[in-house]
């Protein structure tokens, strides 16, 4: 799986994921609280989709340490819940 991940401020640059395999970066929420990084993914020659891997407003309580996601090989995207301690179901938007 090839990732894009960034912010408005940081461009983590392009990373390719094996099967079973992660990867991780840290960051500091801002004064305001509007920190969001986001991420691309594509799998092989397979257009691109686009999630949302941090966003303040919808993290803070979720992602109170840290914030978890595993996507499957049929495209399903699932975020670790540290308040409810579940895995739900979001979303990939294929990127125009």
């Amino acid at each position: 799986m090839n990732l894009h991940c960034r912010s408005r401020d940081d461009d983590l640059g392009y990373h390719v994921v094996e099967d079973g395999g992660a990867t991780a970066w840290s960051f500091s929420v801002n004064f305001w609280g509007t920190t969001l990084f986001y991420c691309d993914v594509q799998w092989g020659d397979s257009d691109w989709y686009h999630f949302d891997a941090y966003d303040a407003e919808r993290d803070y309580r979720r992602c109170q340490s840290i914030c978890r996601w595993m996507i499957s090989k049929k495209g399903l995207l699932y975020g670790y819940d540290e308040e409810s301690g579940f895995w739900e179901l979001f979303h990939l938007i294929p990127v125009a």
